[in-house]
C-alpha cells in the first residue's frame, strides 16, 4: 500500500474512532502496537514500562477521543504520544523511587517469628526483589499490599485506569513469584501472605 492509500485508509479510520466505534480503535491497535512496542523500548528499555505505556496511550486516546483531531501521520501522533508518556513515567520514578524508605517494608511487627535471622534475610530478599520491579509497579504494589489502599483509591490516586492498575499488579505478583520462587527460606510465603 502506497503512503497516500495509506493515509486516507488511516484517515477514515481516525475519522470512525472519534465517533467513538471501538473497532476503529482496535485497527490502530493491530497496526500499531508491536511497533510502538519496539520504538518504545529505544527510548526506554524497560520492557515493562513500555508496555504499559502502549496500553496506556491507547487508553488515553480513546477517554480523550472528543478532544482529539486528524493526524496528519497517525505513525507519527502515536510515536510522539507514547515518548510522552514513557518520559513522564521515567521522571516520575525517579522522583518517586527516592521517597520510597527501606522501613516501608519491613515486618517487624509480625507475631510469632521464632528465626528472627531468617525473618530479616527473607525481608532482604522481598525488598530486593520489589526494587528490582519497574518503578509503576513499584508504586502500585507498595500503595495495594503495604499501604492496603484499594484499587479505587490507587486509580484516584494515580490516574492509572483500572484494567491497567490490575494487569500492572498481576505483572508484578507474578515478577515477585518468579524472583523469589527458589530465593526463598520456608518462612517468607507466611511473610507474603500476611502482607496480601
Amino acid at each position: 500500500m502506497n503512503s497516500a492509500v495509506q493515509q486516507e485508509d488511516e484517515t477514515s479510520w481516525w475519522l470512525r474512532l472519534l465517533r467513538g466505534e471501538p473497532n476503529a480503535l482496535a485497527f490502530f491497535y493491530e497496526r500499531y502496537a508491536d511497533w510502538l512496542l519496539k520504538y518504545g523500548l529505544s527510548v526506554a528499555y524497560n520492557r515493562e514500562l513500555v508496555q504499559d505505556s502502549v496500553q496506556e496511550l491507547f487508553i488515553q486516546i480513546w477517554n480523550r477521543r472528543e478532544n482529539l483531531t486528524v493526524p496528519q501521520s497517525v505513525k507519527y501522533y502515536l510515536m510522539v504520544s507514547l515518548r510522552r508518556i514513557i518520559l513522564k513515567d521515567v521522571m516520575s520514578a525517579r522522583l518517586t523511587t527516592d521517597l520510597f524508605p527501606d522501613h516501608t517494608l519491613a515486618v517487624d511487627d509480625q507475631p510469632g517469628v521464632d528465626f528472627e535471622e531468617v525473618a530479616e534475610a527473607n525481608v532482604r530478599k522481598l525488598q530486593a526483589a520489589v526494587r528490582a520491579l519497574p518503578p509503576r509497579q513499584q508504586e502500585v504494589i507498595f500503595l495495594r499490599f503495604f499501604d492496603k489502599m484499594s484499587y479505587e483509591e490507587i486509580t484516584g490516586l494515580t490516574g492509572l485506569d483500572y484494567q491497567v492498575l490490575r494487569n500492572t499488579i498481576h505483572r508484578a505478583i507474578k515478577a515477585l513469584r518468579q524472583a523469589l520462587i527458589h530465593n526463598i527460606d520456608l518462612l517468607l510465603p507466611f511473610f507474603l501472605i500476611s502482607a496480601i
